[in-house]
């Protein structure tokens, strides 16, 4: 009988989750934004002039806040070139499984470490969009560090999933 995941590890999986709502999210409101622009000028015959801007917004706090969700279904792009290894060396397939992981949770501490600079740099010096809008470049920087912690704890939890399973349990 497999064990109970520890509820951090649940917790974890429940952040991924609801970053991944709210990523499908962003990219329905990138939508209707655009949708918005195109009845504006074919229909009252002027641009909203921000839909490009906040449309880009939209689309990397997509990417960015997805990251942990997409860890958590195991959907990135995964070279499985050791996919024997998982049922004739599960010892050797653990520890590189294990290997990737503690590459993935250095990764996504870089990534956390430079979008926290970014975003401070913005904060500091109050960094405005040249674009119409000049909006204040913290709010839509804010999300990048968000989902950079986010792929890193789910990169911990993945591999205390491994760490927990049992010797002959089906790793993913």
């Amino acid at each position: 009988m497999p064990q109970r995941t520890p509820l951090p590890l649940r917790a974890i999986d429940a952040l991924s989750s609801a970053l991944g709502f709210v990523s499908g999210m962003c990219i329905v409101g990138a939508a209707l934004l655009i949708l918005a622009e195109i009845f504006s000028r074919d229909v009252l015959g002027q641009s909203l002039l921000v839909s490009d801007e906040y449309t880009g917004y939209l689309m990397a706090a997509t990417s960015f806040l997805g990251l942990a969700h997409v860890e958590k279904d195991h959907g990135h792009i995964r070279m499985d070139l050791i996919s024997k290894l998982r049922t004739s060396r599960p010892r050797l397939y653990r520890a590189l499984l294990l290997a990737c992981y503690v590459v993935g949770v250095a990764f996504s501490l870089y990534l956390l470490r430079t979008s926290w600079m970014t975003l401070e740099q913005s904060v500091r010096y109050a960094s405005r969009s040249m674009q119409y809008s000049q909006t204040l470049l913290a709010i839509p920087q804010s999300v990048l560090p968000v989902g950079a912690a986010a792929l890193c704890l789910q990169y911990i939890c993945n591999a205390c999933k491994v760490l927990r399973a049992a010797p002959g349990e089906r790793i993913s």
